[in-house]
């Protein structure tokens, strides 16, 4: 499916997000808190949006890695940004020794992992001790007539825009409404991120549509 997706992906991100997809990939790399030097992780990259956006703070002489399993999403992103090392890769199963990036960002993909917490294992395994993990999420619908609003948005709205712009993306942002209404709620997932041994932030962004979870790794 997300190779399906990959050529009009970054174009269907801003325009159902209404622009506001990089404002909040923005606010997560200024909450990985990078100095120059430094070794960050982007996983589940896609077309390195977020990876682009960790540059600048590593410079000179980090390293920005991003990791995904759909190769045409990371063909995409090997041609937007030359300067991060692209790879693919099963996030559940780094190859990273222990305790070896100073922070990882992980945005709109710790949803679709079959695994999610195998995954997160390995994120907290391979951060050296003091190590962020940031997680830029959309979170799950709760009651009141905005969040209705934006739930009839997320579930017929969207589908039905991008099935008349691409036949075969109508099934994809149907994936989209039903993996954003399974996710835990950022409360559930701050919690399982502390019994994992992070020290937890959590910060809703645009209403509470997304939602980031900075996690500090402990010692």
């Amino acid at each position: 499916m997300f190779d399906a997706i990959a050529p009009g992906y970054d174009a269907r991100n801003r325009l159902f997000s209404v622009a506001r997809d990089h404002a909040w990939r923005r606010r997560a790399a200024e909450r990985a808190n990078l100095h120059p030097g430094q070794t960050v992780l982007d996983l589940c990259t896609g077309t390195g949006k977020l990876a682009h956006e960790l540059l600048s703070s590593t410079r000179p002489g980090g390293r920005v890695i991003g990791i995904d399993f759909s190769q045409p999403m990371l063909e995409r992103a090997r041609k937007l940004e030359p300067e991060v090392e692209f790879r693919l890769g099963d996030v559940s199963r780094l190859s990273e020794p222990d305790a070896s990036v100073d922070a990882i960002t992980i945005g709109f993909g710790l949803r679709n992992l079959v695994d999610r917490e195998q995954a997160l294992g390995e994120m907290r395994r391979v951060l050296r001790p003091g190590g962020r993990l940031v997680i830029l999420e959309f979170a799950p619908p709760p009651s009141g007539p905005l969040m209705r609003a934006y739930r009839f948005y997320l579930t017929r709205v969207m589908p039905a825009i991008a099935g008349r712009l691409s036949a075969g993306e109508r099934h994809a942002y149907r994936y989209l409404a039903e993996t954003v209404q399974g996710f835990p709620q950022p409360s559930e997932l701050a919690a399982a991120l502390e019994r994992l041994g992070f020290a937890v932030t959590v910060e809703p962004l645009t209403f509470g549509i997304v939602v980031l979870h900075v996690a500090v790794r402990r010692g």
